[in-house]
């Protein structure tokens, strides 16, 4: 840690100790730049173009370090004289350089917009131009993902990304939230794409269910993010690739005075959609009130007994405050950024809170006209303690939702400190007794602890105009604590009734060191010829110790020392991987009309056996202008296409079995249940791409679409296997799959002045799968962590990869119930597929509106299709506390179905039935199909309002900037579903076989809440 320490603090010195200058982009429209009142070698100006002022350019006096930047109105003063030639840059816009010759106004006209290039962020942090870009990448601006108000980017990505599907686990500060890329590439592995901050490779784990390590990125930070979401978008990632990439790019400082800016926002948090229990019969069974019932079958409630809707009592409002501060400068050859942000999240789950800190120091120095540097150093301090216990919470929130109705749940504990018992009987002494679930949310909480060290640097050496040399090395270290206790008192086993402590402490470390040799030549005008070679190395490690303690000595004292020495477990573990890659990336242009590239990485990976651990990837591409062949003044059309092969290597350790220590007598070690394969071939997944690029009305209107197929093939799987093999599991290279789907992302500007501005993007996909191959004779494959009561999340045959397998009735080959001569249904015990999780179709629609100094920007998110199995009704229905029981109960009802005849025959069915306890607990309960629900839904993800104070007013308050934001997260959702919010994944990404596992579950899910906030934006 100390090392780490050290490390950071050499970084920010190298990052303050030499200047480096960045050309600006090309501009959009024409620019007028006007100068005037060069008085006493004092220049004063503004900066605008066709869309107004533009605040932010920075102005620098070309052979000094004298530099300026543009307030909000656009002006400036600089020191300088005439003949002195001033340089303006400005993201997004073509630099210029303007010489002062009199103290007259100047009015400079940059190039119409038929010579822009875009410039986009690709695989190894490459910029690239979207003009020649010959595969689907989809950029998210660091305003545009501010403007959601979400803590974790990935929540705030939500509906900006066409073929991204995007889950949270839950609706509270300490769970993770999955994204993945163009649907699953993979049954028990992870199917979420790579990620890489400033060109490094970064931590995204989750372990005990807590949140996944990309959401310790502090969002403020942030420029851009590159999704690249298909296979040649990522193919230089080689044996990474397999899931796409996502690219963040974080802030850096610009040339001009030092400029401070703050940020504060505070958060007002409210439960959202919640399950609906039913409020009719209390405590018992067969229609009988009995104290001694877990369940609710008794009578109904008489008038003067009380109901507690514990669902809602239980979730309580919540505030969060999130604030920062960020300081950027420095000259031509020097820039800067620093920032530090605090949030302290509340949470409507009780007992639950986050503390996270954030430290960015980034600089970037020019050495000489031919060697610059940048260097970064980012802490990352984020404290979480949980009332339910992460992602694995489902057991909690059950309990909750089918605790009996005549109980308070807020009634928990006794004034000496024990449990308040709802049902004790008379000789237990309490470890069988029934107790109200808030007792194990506040007495036995979870903590979560973590401190990261992202440190970053690279240099850059031209010694040729063609010729451009990088060598990059970064390390992502993490250093995390996961506690949990058991309160003596708490109802269990033995141990687990005389109090329990386990603590985790592991370490991880990421270390990256890549070097790419970039050559660019343009031959005869017409042809451009771009070629990168590289090589390199990926280093991860983790080790950590855990201990699992039971029966305290002492109550109230959670330590490993203070137990029964019997009852202490120790286990350290030990794991690491290292890679090796070299690779080369070819493009041709010609005319900037005709893109052909190429790229090819040979990776060798140490989890895999010698004869497989080399892997290939390669990728072929191409694009075709087509509108530069006729009048490309007024619109812009491009088709591409590309094909590549990357893969997945396995996951460590999978090629040895292990042996796993016997806590016994005398002790030793035995064979793991697990065996492994020495055999095992890393995965690989193919991909076709075509897309094309539209743009219309001088760019007002923008069409992006794209197809894709791909498929996987020697997925990497851990079935069951027979016993005499010595194993209950094994890992294989056992199937394979395919997606296919369709991306539609479109652009319009309807309107547009100097003084208001409508801006509008639909992002549209769908992406469907099917499992081609499984080993052997395996048909189905259940996931470990989702196999219910109600069904199981499974993978089958030729069916769908996100499905779902449980009973369903007995049915006709025309479809029709049959139900037996008492007139009740009958159950089919052999297992189907019964449902889809993948939805049918997606759109995100996002609009940005500014009118003056206001800004409004909101996000609709549509779902039509796919499945929820929704177990949590199950459970409630298991107990009677579920909401259609309230409304069927007792009642006397018709099946439309079939009777059965003894010739084969059938006849319609007309004998009425009452659904009392015995069907709802011996049938109705037993069938999967009747908990499996197609959902839609329609929802604001969120509406953020801001206010730019003008200059006038903001001047007299002493700042030279000031801005107001309200805002709303997740105001309302509009769906079909019964259950709670519809966006459930229930174990969340560090699950086996993420997004395959649980996403479409709802076992227990925390629902999603609704924020309201008030935030303020300052510049001094």
């Amino acid at each position: 840690m100390r090392k780490s320490l050290l490390f950071s603090v050499a970084l920010g010195l190298i990052a303050t100790t030499g200047t480096v200058a960045r050309e600006g982009l090309p501009a959009e429209r024409e620019t007028p730049l006007l100068l005037n009142n060069v008085v006493q070698d004092i220049v004063k100006g503004r900066v605008s173009s066709a869309d107004g002022s533009i605040a932010g350019a920075t102005i620098a006096v070309v052979g000094t370090t004298v530099s300026a930047a543009t307030d909000a109105d656009g002006n400036f003063s600089i020191r300088a004289k005439v003949g002195d030639v001033l340089r303006v840059t400005y993201i997004g816009y073509v630099t210029q350089e303007v010489k002062i010759e009199s103290a007259t106004v100047l009015v400079i006209l940059l190039p119409d917009d038929g010579a822009i290039e875009e410039v986009v962020v690709t695989a190894l942090g490459i910029e690239r131009s979207k003009k020649n870009l010959t595969y689907s990448v989809q950029q998210v601006s660091g305003d545009d993902l501010r403007a959601a108000n979400q803590g974790n980017i990935l929540n705030a990505l939500q509906g900006q990304v066409a073929g991204a599907q995007i889950s949270s686990s839950g609706g509270s500060p300490g769970l993770p939230t999955e994204i993945i890329l163009r649907g699953s590439t993979t049954l028990t592995g992870d199917n979420q794409p790579l990620m890489i901050v400033d060109g490094i490779r970064v931590n995204n784990s989750s372990s005990n269910g807590t949140v996944n390590r990309i959401a310790d990125i502090n969002p403020e930070d942030i420029e851009d993010i590159s999704i690249l979401k298909g296979a040649a978008a990522a193919a230089l990632y080689g044996i990474d690739a397999a899931s796409g990439a996502v690219i963040i790019t974080t802030k850096k400082g610009k040339a001009g005075v030092m400029q401070i800016g703050g940020t504060y926002r505070a958060f007002v948090e409210t439960m959202g959609r919640l399950p609906r229990q039913q409020q009719i019969y209390t405590t018992g069974t067969g229609g009988t009130y009995d104290e001694s019932s877990g369940s609710s079958w008794g009578r109904k409630f008489r008038y003067d007994e009380p109901i507690y809707n514990n669902i809602e009592r239980f979730f309580q409002t919540a505030l969060t405050h999130d604030a920062g501060v960020n300081i950027n400068g420095g000259s031509e050859n020097l820039q800067y950024y620093m920032s530090g942000g605090y949030r302290k999240a509340g949470s409507m789950v009780p007992n639950t809170h986050q503390d996270k800190i954030n430290f960015l120091m980034k600089g970037t120095a020019k050495l000489s006209d031919k060697i610059s540097v940048t260097a970064s150093a980012n802490y990352v301090q984020n404290n979480i303690q949980e009332g339910l216990g992460g992602a694995t919470a489902g057991g909690w929130i059950n309990s909750i939702l089918t605790y009996p109705l005549r109980y308070d749940i807020l009634q928990y504990e006794r004034p000496n400190g024990e449990p308040w018992y709802a049902y004790k009987e008379p000789e237990d002494d309490g470890r069988n007794a029934r107790i109200s679930p808030m007792w194990g949310v506040m007495r036995n909480p979870r903590n979560n602890n973590v401190d990261r060290f992202i440190l970053n640097g690279s240099i850059d050496y031209k010694p040729l105009d063609w010729l451009t040399l990088n060598y990059r090395l970064g390390q992502d270290y993490t250093a995390s604590k996961y506690r949990t206790i058991t309160t003596p008192g708490t109802p269990g086993g033995v141990n687990i009734f005389d109090g329990r402590v386990t603590e985790s402490n592991a370490n991880s470390k990421y270390i990256t060191s890549t070097f790419n040799a970039t050559m660019q030549r343009r031959f005869y005008d017409d042809f451009e010829i771009s070629l990168i070679l590289g090589a390199n190395s990926d280093y991860y490690v983790t080790d950590g110790l855990a201990y699992l303690a039971e029966n305290l000595l002492v109550p109230d004292i959670f330590s490993p020392n203070v137990v029964d020495p019997d009852n202490k477990i120790l286990t350290d573990n030990l794991a690491y991987r290292q890679r090796y890659a070299i690779y080369g990336d070819l493009s041709v242009s010609y005319k900037n009309m005709l893109t052909l590239g190429i790229t090819g990485r040979n990776d060798w990976t140490s989890t895999l056996s010698p004869q497989h651990r080399q892997f290939y990837s390669p990728s072929y591409s191409g694009s075709f202008t087509f509108s530069e062949l006729i009048n490309p003044d007024t619109w812009y059309g491009k088709l591409r296409m590309s094909y590549a092969k990357v893969g997945k290597d396995a996951p460590i350790f999978r090629t040895n079995t292990n042996l796993r220590q016997v806590v016994t007598v005398g002790g030793g070690f035995v064979v793991d249940a697990t065996g492994g394969n020495p055999d095992l071939r890393p995965e690989r997944t193919s991909e076709f791409e075509v897309g094309t690029e539209l743009g219309f009305f001088n760019r007002r209107l923008n069409v992006d679409l794209t197809y894709y197929k791909r498929e996987s093939i020697d997925m990497i799987m851990t079935p069951r296997v027979p016993l005499p093999s010595g194993y209950v599991i094994m890992t294989f290279n056992a199937g394979s799959l395919w997606n296919k789907g369709y991306e539609a992302s479109i652009n319009v500007i309807p309107f547009r002045n100097e003084e208001f501005t409508w801006s509008t993007t639909v992002n549209a996909w769908k992406n469907t799968s099917k499992m081609l191959e499984f080993a052997g004779d395996i048909q189905t494959f259940k996931y470990t962590n989702a196999q219910l009561n109600a069904g199981s999340a499974a993978t089958t045959l030729d069916e769908h990869v996100l499905g779902i397998v449980g009973r369903d009735y007995q049915r006709t080959e025309e479809g029709y119930l049959i139900v037996d001569s008492d007139g009740y249904p009958l159950i089919d015990q052999v297992e189907t597929t019964i449902g889809n999780r993948e939805p049918e179709f997606n759109i995100g629609w996002l609009n940005r509106l500014s009118y003056k100094g206001f800004d409004l920007s909101f996000m609709w998110d549509f779902r039509f299709g796919g499945d929820i199995l929704n177990a949590s009704r199950q459970g409630m229905m298991s107990v009677g506390t579920g909401y259609d029981v309230g409304q069927w109960r007792d009642k006397e009802f018709v099946f439309n179905g079939v009777v059965a005849q003894e010739d084969g025959s059938y006849v319609r069915n007309e004998q009425p039935v009452v659904l009392n306890y015995s069907f709802f607990a011996n049938n109705y309960y037993q069938v999967g199909t009747n908990f499996v629900e197609k959902i839609n839904w329609a929802r604001v993800r969120y509406i953020t309002l801001g206010y730019t104070v003008p200059k006038t007013l903001s001047s007299r308050l002493g700042v030279k900037r000031l801005g107001l934001e309200l805002s709303a997260q997740n105001p309302f959702v509009i769906t079909n579903y019964s259950g709670g919010d519809p966006e459930v994944n229930s174990a969340g990404p560090n699950a086996g076989g993420s997004g395959a596992s649980t996403m479409g579950v709802d076992n227990g899910a925390i629902p999603l809440p609704r924020s309201f906030s008030f935030g303020l934006n300052i510049g001094l």
